[in-house]
């Protein structure tokens, strides 16, 4: 992104330009006073033609800070520009009156500070301050002018220096940002892979182990690869729609019903409470159909409890079976469905899950996601 088009860089461009605005009015009701006075100028025309100039040079300042803002850090308008504040600081010597160029001389210095940095600042600071020494030998005040040259090239090197440090975190900020963006994507992409994966494990992978098992029965091997074809081309189109999801309650319902016709295991599903399907609740519910699927697979159980209950401030599945168990820490890293179907499927939606088991003894999980 380019540096000019960021929210700092048009903050600063109104904030320098919005300063030339109010000198310049600041500039006008100085002079007017000084022309009404009792004692005016001895050339009044001068007055009003510094103000004429002052308020026509800051229309042209804001229409290009509007239009063409990339004009404002042209060298040639830096230059015109100091020229006419220069002209604002010398007026009042030429019209024989008090000083009525106010805060105006100093608008030069702070745009040379935004558009060219520290230096743009010192350079049009030093060049102010000079037309401000040349007074010194005129009618103007040597102690006052003295001291505005300190002040110009004070203000030149702070409003270069803040101008930079603002510049520098805005770019930190932003580098920041994009980096952040970027792992999120990874991040998104590798998501995305897991998921996949997890599904591929828990619908293509077991259907293909069902088939290899009945491979004999014909009718049963058509059956089951109708329903996985069915299956995946609503998972490939129909995922992340939302549209066709119902409830939670029935989401389980028709979850429990599916494993159980494909492995022949009856299933005690109780629910209590329900709530709207959401892409949360879906990673619960397939997370659940794992937990029942292993249990159907290899628990060797002659059926499988299933509690699923749904409270305001989260959703909770229990899958238990009073099957064989087995050893959860001796369990091959490569055998994934517990870890990437059941745990990191929920941790990827903000849930967690744990797991009960001992040899002997049957299988508990308990699956929770926050609401």
């Amino acid at each position: 992104m380019d540096d000019r088009t960021t929210d700092v860089e048009r903050t600063l461009r109104r904030v320098v330009v919005g300063y030339r605005a109010v000198s310049s009015v600041w500039l006008v009701l100085l002079g007017v006073i000084s022309v009404a006075g009792a004692e005016g100028p001895d050339r009044p025309g001068v007055v009003i033609a510094t103000m004429v100039l002052a308020v026509g040079w800051s229309l042209v300042t804001i229409a290009l800070h509007v239009r063409f803002p990339d004009l404002l850090r042209s060298w040639w308008f830096l230059a015109f520009d100091i020229g006419v504040a220069a002209w604002t600081l010398l007026a009042p010597d030429v019209a024989g009156s008090e000083n009525f160029y106010g805060g105006y001389p100093m608008s030069p210095v702070f745009l040379a500070a935004y558009s060219r940095g520290m230096v743009g600042g010192l350079a049009a600071a030093v060049a102010m301050a000079a037309v401000q020494l040349s007074r010194i030998v005129g009618p103007a005040d040597p102690t006052t002018s003295s001291a505005a040259v300190l002040i110009y090239v004070f203000a030149g090197a702070v409003a270069g220096w803040a101008i930079g440090v603002l510049r520098e975190a805005d770019r930190t900020r932003r580098e920041a940002e994009a980096a952040l963006a970027r792992e999120q994507l990874v991040r998104a992409r590798a998501e995305e892979r897991a998921e996949m994966a997890a599904h591929l494990h828990d619908s293509v992978l077991q259907t293909l182990a069902l088939i290899q098992r009945d491979s004999a029965n014909e009718s049963q091997v058509s059956s089951l690869a109708r329903r996985q074809e069915r299956e995946l081309r609503a998972w490939l189109y129909g995922q992340g729609d939302g549209s066709n999801r119902g409830a939670f309650g029935e989401q389980m319902r028709s979850m429990c019903s599916g494993v159980e016709d494909t492995h022949h295991v009856p299933i005690d599903l109780v629910t209590v409470g329900d709530v709207a399907g959401s892409a949360t609740t879906e990673s619960l519910v397939q997370a659940a159909r794992e937990a029942i699927v292993n249990a159907a697979r290899h628990s060797g159980a002659d059926h499988i409890a299933v509690y699923a209950e749904a409270l305001p401030d989260r959703v909770t599945v229990f899958v238990r079976d009073r099957g064989r168990g087995f050893d959860y820490e001796g369990v091959p890293a490569d055998r994934k469905g517990i870890r990437e179907s059941i745990m990191k499927r929920l941790e990827r939606s903000g849930g967690r899950a744990s797991v009960r088991t001992k040899i002997g003894e049957g299988t508990e999980i308990e699956m929770v996601i926050e609401r």
